[in-house]
């Protein structure tokens, strides 16, 4: 009699992009719409708001979850575009932060005129976010352009990433994150459904 020797074959566990795809996004979103409520008080005010440092921190974390995401993603898009575009996010990250702790600093140390002077009337402050404005431009619009010219993402989200392109442009964060963020959920969200590998299409 002879031992028959048993392979015991252990699950392969697929490895997906999914998730922080799903969940960078609502961080984003929801820290954005927080920013976003807070338009009807005086600047300063605004940012010194407990719900700015909440929300801007939230806005931070979801973009540092997409942007890695993004790094890793494996996908037939122009790999340009998807480094430009994470860096992009990563850089409206850093914005988010900023709003989080150094321009909370300020308003609290400083009064409405002072602030309106330090973060409204200083070029600086526009150059501060052009890395996060330029980045996003680019990798969202070839995002956009080659995923409609390729079919590899949906059409609804190609013409998302090319208007979060345009509106990245300007220097609050908001607009252009949270319609990127659609962007980025529907491709995922589509990608799957269609799940045929352990990647995204």
């Amino acid at each position: 009699m002879t031992n028959t020797a048993h392979t015991v074959q252990k699950p392969v566990r697929r490895h997906t992009t999914a998730f922080p795809f799903l969940a960078g996004p609502a961080l984003i979103v929801a820290g954005s719409l927080g920013f976003i409520a807070l338009n009807g008080l005086p600047p300063r005010e605004a940012y010194h708001h407990p719900v700015n440092v909440v929300a801007s921190a939230l806005a931070a974390v979801g973009c540092l979850i997409v942007s890695l995401a993004l790094a890793r993603w494996r996908t037939a898009l122009p790999q340009w575009a998807v480094l430009a575009s994470a860096a992009g996010v990563w850089f409206a990250g850093a914005v988010a932060w900023g709003q989080a702790t150094i321009i909370v600093a300020a308003a609290v140390n400083t009064d409405n005129a002072t602030f309106d002077g330090l973060f409204f009337a200083s070029p600086w402050v526009l150059g501060g976010m052009a890395p996060k404005s330029i980045l996003c431009l680019v990798g969202f619009l070839g995002l956009a352009i080659a995923g409609w010219r390729r079919r590899s993402v949906p059409r609804s989200a190609a013409v998302l990433f090319a208007l979060a392109a345009l509106l990245s442009l300007g220097p609050p964060f908001p607009p252009g994150m949270i319609v990127a963020s659609l962007a980025i959920v529907i491709t995922a969200w589509t990608a799957e459904q269609h799940r045929e590998t352990g990647e995204l299409a």
